[in-house]
Formats: C-alpha cells, sequence, structure tokens
C-alpha cells in the first residue's frame, strides 16, 4: 500500500514582465526544497503562453509538511524575501491524498 500524503498546487503569477526574474530563484529553491525530510517531489513549470505564469507541484509525507517548508531559511530568504515580492498575486492549495492500495 502507498502512504497517503500531501500534494500542493500553486500558481505564481509574477507582476508583468518579471517572470525571468523568477525563474533563478525558483530553480534554487526547487533545489532546496528536495533536500527536507517531508519532501517527496518539488517541481515548477513555466506557461508556454504566459511566461509570468508558473505552476508549482509539492508532495509532502504529511499534513504538516508545507508549513515546515515555509518555516525553512530557504523559503524565508527565497520564498519571502525574493520571489514572492515580484508577484502580482498567488494561488497555492493543498489536499490529502488518501491511501491507496498498491
Amino acid at each position: 500500500m502507498s502512504k497517503a500524503y500531501l500534494q500542493v498546487i500553486a500558481h505564481y503569477f509574477a507582476q508583468p514582465g518579471n517572470g525571468d526574474k523568477i525563474v533563478a530563484p525558483l530553480t534554487e529553491l526547487a533545489a532546496a526544497t528536495r533536500t527536507e525530510p517531508k519532501n517527496l517531489y518539488y517541481e515548477f513549470f513555466r506557461s508556454p503562453l504566459d511566461p509570468d505564469h508558473f505552476v508549482i507541484l509539492e508532495k509532502y509525507s504529511d499534513a504538516n509538511g508545507l508549513a515546515e517548508h515555509r518555516d525553512t531559511p530557504h523559503f524565508q530568504r527565497l520564498g519571502f524575501g525574493t520571489i514572492i515580492p515580484l508577484l502580482d498575486r498567488r494561488e497555492v492549495t493543498s489536499y490529502m491524498v488518501p491511501e491507496e492500495a498498491a
């Protein structure tokens, strides 16, 4: 059986023209996040139609994983300190994926 996990889907909408400024810090944030004990997956994607729109997919081993991620030094520095100030808005939703038969 596979274990339950927290699935996070985030949409980041950069202020017009700031998409390029987000790529490097988001790349660094992704690499650091993948080293977190509760992180199972972290990837981001940039829209080919709107270069200021990014989608981030994250998986954590339990419901507290996202909160713990947001408390890390790398999220404080890169997320809150660099990326979020460049955004028009962000939409973050999370869902518990139930335990499933393998």
